[in-house]
């Protein structure tokens, strides 16, 4: 292999740190700081300007039935280009938004380009081009997310203390459009004999282990319902990070205590999904699981039981390592148990599942608050979830192999 073939899968591992660190880390990340000077601008409640993120979530969540279909038929370069440029030019639109209608328009059109832009993009084409080192590129990737966030906070919340939040648009809409775009149209869409993949493809006797299973073999197998409830339980759980920092206020401690909190919850998050892919290329898949599994349940249940400002902080950082399961695990588990055939279509029908959970986890965890004045029992669940989630992939995960023989059989 020459140095300019092997350098290509390493390109598109590039391209996906990139597309984690502006997508999740800009687009994602940063909406919040635009709620308070947009409300004020309008003379109208948080909660209708942050409606808009409803919408987004909603149409994000529908788009995923659709976008692993899409993204197998269409030709994934033009397809991101495509949904990254519709991206830019909504971000840009807001900068003449004259009512809320505007941004809930514009925000279901980001909506419906994030799964397929950013949500799927980076393990569909990481788990095209990687034969090996999967766990380790992916979770590299997934981790800059957290770093993206860490960067963008405070860039974007000094240009909208000095520009407006009109500007702030502008230059989040000038980050995506001038280097995701680009990077986009510079991919190629799969590996080609000129062009192959990092590493040698899994060889076995059995053909299903070398072109995998189809979204309709895959839904015979209990494996998917154990995924697929596994994505739903953690997803919740990531839902749930949102009320964490209204936890520790209500328990009595500073706001300053509650930031610093929220921040090793992000420390813990990027640690964890760079060094649980590391760990699932080189060490017994359930082993791993068992320790990440554990992380989730200690660190959430620290939440739950500590009231030490330090304690609480490290409680913080262990759950963000369990954040790993959800957001590396989960994605490399269903290529390495499902295979490359249909894994875009059964990766965004899991991820939409995932997707409603999450939705749902922020309204209910604060319901709870409401009728218990505590987030204890939010907290519990959690703990609960990771525990779950773990047993019940643990059981089936066994019967995989018997399962595959009889679909090829069949």
């Amino acid at each position: 292999m020459t140095h300019k073939k092997s350098f290509f899968s390493w390109w598109i591992f590039i391209v996906c740190c990139f597309i984690s660190m502006i997508g999740f880390g800009l687009l994602v990340n940063t909406i919040g700081l635009f709620f308070g000077p947009i409300s004020q601008e309008f003379n109208v409640g948080r909660a209708n300007v942050a409606l808009m993120t409803t919408f987004q979530n909603a149409a994000a969540a529908i788009a995923l039935l659709f976008a692993g279909k899409i993204m197998e038929k269409v030709n994934l370069r033009w397809l991101l280009t495509a949904c990254f440029a519709l991206i830019t030019v909504s971000m840009l639109s807001l900068t003449f938004a004259n009512s809320l209608v505007h941004f809930y328009l514009a925000w279901t059109i980001i909506g419906i380009c994030q799964p397929i832009a950013i949500t799927l993009s980076i393990p569909v084409l990481l788990s095209k081009w990687f034969n090996q080192k999967l766990g380790t590129v992916m979770g590299i990737s997934l981790g800059l997310s957290a770093l993206g966030g860490t960067i963008f906070n405070p860039i974007i919340a000094e240009v909208i203390k000095q520009f407006g939040w009109r500007g702030g648009f502008v230059g989040e809409a000038m980050l995506i459009g001038l280097i995701l775009v680009p990077l986009a149209i510079s991919i190629k869409p799969e590996p080609t004999t000129q062009y192959p993949a990092y590493g040698k493809a899994m060889r076995s006797s059995k053909k299903v282990a070398l072109t995998g299973l189809s979204l309709k073999q895959a839904l015979k197998m209990p494996v998917f319902y154990a995924v697929a409830f596994a994505m739903l339980a953690l997803q919740f759980v990531s839902g749930s990070v949102q009320h964490i920092s209204g936890h520790i206020t209500n328990i009595g401690i500073s706001p300053i205590t509650a930031a610093t909190v929220v921040s090793g919850v992000m420390i813990g998050a990027a640690i964890g999904k760079i060094s649980i892919g590391y760990f699932l290329d080189k060490f017994n898949t359930k082993l791993v699981l068992a320790v990440y599994s554990l992380f989730g349940v200690i660190g959430w249940g620290g939440q739950a039981m500590l009231r030490e400002s330090n304690l609480l902080i490290l409680a913080a950082v262990i759950l963000g390592l369990g954040q790993g399961v959800c957001l590396v695990a989960l994605p490399y588990l269903i290529r390495q148990i499902f295979g490359e055939k249909d894994y875009s279509n059964i990766l965004s029908v899991i991820n939409m599942i995932g997707a409603f959970a999450m939705s749902a986890s922020v309204y209910l965890i604060g319901l709870f608050f409401d009728q218990t004045g505590s987030y204890n029992l939010g907290w519990m669940i959690n703990v609960s979830a990771f525990a779950l989630s773990f047993i019940v992939i643990m059981i089936t995960l066994g019967k995989k192999e018997s399962a595959n023989s009889d679909l090829e059989n069949s």
